[in-house]
């Protein structure tokens, strides 16, 4: 089984290291020269749950015309990267098939008005933090869920033979309400994390943090009634436990001074939700927060 990860970031560099068996070829590829030679000098260490170090070697390149176009490509670049790799998805084949990590929903559409013939898209719920160029940390375990929405199923299924206690692998019938559960988990976690600048399990030790949690919850949940089953508030208490001490990606990126995913995550809930006539006051304040601390750091 070959599989090509594009992009370098904690995620990619997660995953190429969790899904490396005996049977895979992985193969990474990344935006910086740099990065790839210290990939192929050093190989990938992965730093597990338990502190414990893991080695693999993998083949890394800052150019996609070496890798195998048969491979399954794993996209794992933010939303905002996408553009930039137009000129890889015209080069690749109709049959190339494709899966998209992404957080939000924007990229929903981005990936549906590619040419590729074989689409799925994936939600992570394990943590990643890149250490370095070639080194990664595994914050908290989490399954990895697959949905397909074009073409033939089969070779994403090949990810099963993957599936371990490390990196569970579980199928999703329906792509488009998956990425609203993760961007709506997103919503709840990222942004309040992000503006009060704390760990995930703040959100629920302090109690004044815990009402507006609580209180942006219910404002999803009568725009998202169908996610009500699907998200329970239990569910986003119990996610901010198990990862207390984790900093979630947005406040992550606003701290290294990277430009956040604000537009993607909660600016596209917003978009979902107008269009059904909820004007989600909560969000759309948070959002306008967000965005001026954006602005702010920028213009520092």
């Amino acid at each position: 089984m070959q599989i090509v990860v594009v992009g370098g970031g904690a995620v990619g560099l997660l995953l190429a290291s969790l899904l490396q068996k005996d049977h895979t070829q992985m193969n990474i590829l990344v935006h910086r020269e740099t990065q790839a030679s210290e990939l192929n000098d050093k190989g990938l260490q992965q730093i597990d749950v338990l502190q414990q170090s893991h080695h693999t070697y993998i083949k890394a390149s800052h150019d996609f015309k070496v890798f195998p176009t048969d491979a399954i490509w794993i996209i794992a670049v933010k939303y905002h990267h996408l553009a930039s790799l137009q000129s890889l998805f015209n080069s690749l084949p109709e049959s190339t098939p494709l899966l998209f990590i992404q957080n939000g929903v924007k990229h929903f559409q981005f990936a549906k008005n590619l040419k590729q013939k074989h689409i799925a898209f994936s939600s992570v719920e394990f943590g990643a933090e890149k250490l370095s160029n070639s080194s990664v940390a595994h914050r908290g375990f989490g399954k990895m869920k697959i949905a397909v929405e074009r073409g033939d199923g089969q070779p994403f299924k090949k990810f099963f033979q993957l599936s371990d206690s490390k990196l569970p692998i579980e199928w999703i019938e329906n792509a488009e309400q998956m990425l609203i559960r993760k961007a709506l988990l997103n919503c709840l976690i990222n942004s309040l994390t992000t503006i009060l600048n704390v760990k995930n399990g703040y959100l629920i030790t302090n109690e004044q943090s815990l009402i507006l949690l609580e209180k942006l919850y219910k404002e999803l949940m009568e725009a998202f009634p169908e996610q009500q089953d699907q998200l329970l508030f239990e569910d986003v208490l119990a996610l901010c436990t198990k990862t207390a001490t984790n900093t979630s990606s947005m406040l992550t990126d606003r701290l290294n001074g990277r430009l956040m995913e604000v537009d993607t995550i909660v600016g596209g809930i917003l978009e979902i939700a107008q269009n059904r006539g909820h004007e989600m006051s909560t969000l759309k304040t948070l959002y306008i927060i967000l965005m001026a601390v954006q602005q702010g750091g920028v213009e520092r």
